[in-house]
């Protein structure tokens, strides 16, 4: 098996940027930039996140509540890509 670290520095990135993404204070543009980030991330470090001895069995549950966080945000875009600008800031602002 690989040196764990480099899988460990990427998972644990992929967090951060989740916790940031997951935050409900931010504006549309905001959200659709720190996707666009997450995305571009994920692509870059594809071929090492994919190595199939790369994942200890720690590391595979990380990555599966990843993947279920993933899928929470992709609803979240699809729900927010559908919802009128007027009507975001106006939830913004009733959120405060």
């Amino acid at each position: 098996m690989s040196d764990p670290a480099p899988i460990d520095d990427m998972l644990q990135r992929v967090e951060q940027m989740l916790d940031a993404l997951e935050a409900s204070d931010q504006s549309s543009t905001d959200f659709r930039g720190g996707c666009d980030k997450l995305e571009r991330y994920l692509t870059e470090h594809n071929a090492s996140l994919m190595a199939s001895d790369a994942l200890s069995e720690p590391n595979k549950s990380r990555a599966a509540v990843i993947i279920e966080r993933l899928a929470g945000l992709q609803k979240r875009a699809e729900t927010r890509a559908n919802i009128p600008t007027g009507l975001q800031k106006y939830i913004a602002e009733q959120s405060d």
